[in-house]
């Protein structure tokens, strides 16, 4: 078990790994506590070794979420108004 404050994508760690199952718990973002699943044969030393060099990116959801964000600026600094940019996005 591991015990880390920092960033984690939990499934890309896990590929990170070779994807033999990683479990989390991260209620606490400053304290979020990785462990291996049953029967695999990543160790521990390995699993923190790994969270050390692992830099999270973010999920096609999180980019999804991001890029909606980003058109819906656009889209003021253009001149849209609310009722505009709604009805774009509804049509």
């Amino acid at each position: 078990m591991t015990i880390t404050s920092k960033e984690i994508n939990l499934y890309q760690l896990d590929q990170e790994l070779g994807g033999q199952g990683l479990v989390a718990d991260f209620n606490d973002p400053k304290k979020k506590i990785i462990k291996i699943a049953d029967n695999s044969t990543i160790t521990e030393v390995e699993l923190e070794a790994a969270i050390d060099a692992h830099i999270a990116q973010p999920t096609a959801d999180e980019i999804r979420v991001l890029n909606r964000a980003e058109g819906l600026i656009k889209l003021k600094e253009l001149g849209f108004t609310d009722d505009q940019i709604s009805a774009l996005l509804n049509f």
